[in-house]
């Protein structure tokens, strides 16, 4: 059996959470018997792809937030995709994401789309660029597809909930991570205690609330920071909000590397993620990998992926936020429990399983 991926998730991103997905699987992919694969790419700036392992496509990374250098890129990668589709040397096809220019070249040959989230439908007004645009095209291809796979339990019910997808077309594959194998030799801790956030900070990832909600205790105790690893910079407004509350000091902001991000949860007092929407929720199974502490918001997909290894609290409620830290953060022998726990609990995820399910479900197309 061959499967044939596309450039999408490899386009004009140095990284990112699907990208890392199929980067994660073709790798696992290679270890299971019975199945090839092709990556249609020419162009790609990807750190995950930098040393080329399945595709012999040229890198531009030092061009790679040159707007006009992602576009030719990305042209050049869909005509040679296109190539590939009507060459038609593959029994199945999984796009690495949701435009749909594929269906007018892929003939009778079944195809795979992975859904991640609905966090664009569900908070529709905090993504003014996409409009419609991108939730139009996950209804096209979604309906297309031949099989879809979701990433969680929960994200089948949010493609059903907002796209009328029958449960019984999608098949539900958690993810895994490879972070705990990352090398950390030379690396030091940070001269303080602290408390962790990790990834972007949009509206619904709650971020501001959050930080609202600890206040008392990060004024209370001097010595316990926050750190947000990842996200970019603090724009003006959070900076703002820091120094309204004399915190500026106690708030930090770090950019990651795989070493750096694991070192980072290793040295935690916990981890904190207090988003209100996730399709499954990757940081968990690293904090779990590096043996941290987590806090967690009780919405969406994160019971499902943590179980009873985590302190759970409602996201929309500061005093529910403000009492399971600090229950959590001074208690070392809970922090430890917490820790055990979630050693046994990512021993349920591997980036292993992920692609040996997902080839099970390609097999049901071709067998």
């Amino acid at each position: 059996m061959n499967i044939l991926y596309d450039h999408q998730a490899f386009t004009g991103h140095t990284y990112g959470g699907v990208a890392r997905y199929f980067y994660d699987l073709l790798r696992c992919l290679t270890q299971e018997e019975g199945v090839t694969f092709d990556l249609s790419l020419l162009l790609s700036n990807s750190e995950y792809l930098a040393n080329r392992p399945f595709a012999n496509h040229f890198t531009f990374k030092p061009l790679a937030h040159n707007q006009r250098a992602n576009q030719v890129a990305s042209v050049l990668n869909r005509m040679n995709s296109i190539r590939h589709l009507r060459a038609g040397r593959f029994d199945v096809f999984h796009p690495t994401y949701y435009h749909r220019y594929f269906l007018d070249y892929i003939g009778k040959k079944p195809f795979v789309i992975t859904f991640h989230d609905a966090t664009s439908e569900r908070y529709a007004d905090q993504f003014p660029d996409v409009g419609q645009h991108l939730p139009e095209l996950k209804k096209v291809l979604l309906n297309r597809a031949d099989r879809i796979i979701a990433v969680s339990e929960f994200s089948r019910q949010e493609i059903e909930r907002f796209f009328g997808i029958r449960p019984d077309r999608v098949d539900v594959v958690h993810l895994g991570t490879t972070l705990g194998e990352t090398d950390t030799t030379g690396l030091q801790p940070l001269p303080y205690e602290y408390l962790l956030y990790v990834g972007k900070r949009p509206l619904y990832k709650n971020f501001d609330r959050f930080f609202k909600a600890i206040t008392p205790l990060l004024k209370r105790h001097p010595e316990l920071h926050l750190v947000c690893a990842g996200g970019g910079s603090f724009t003006p407004g959070e900076q703002a909000l820091f120094a309204a509350v004399g915190l500026s000091g106690q708030v930090h902001q770090h950019p990651i590397t795989d070493a750096s991000l694991l070192h980072l949860y290793q040295h935690a007092r916990a981890f904190v993620f207090p988003s209100l929407n996730e399709g499954f929720g990757i940081p968990v199974l690293e904090a779990f990998s590096g043996k941290c502490p987590v806090l967690l918001s009780d919405r969406s997909s994160l019971p499902e992926v943590a179980g009873e290894a985590a302190v759970y609290f409602d996201p929309e409620n500061d005093e529910s936020m403000l009492s399971a830290v600090e229950g959590l953060v001074f208690n070392d022998a809970r922090r430890a429990e917490l820790a055990a726990l979630g050693t046994e609990r990512l021993k349920l995820f591997s980036c292993e399983k992920t692609a040996h399910q997902t080839l099970q479900v390609y097999r049901e197309l071709a067998p």
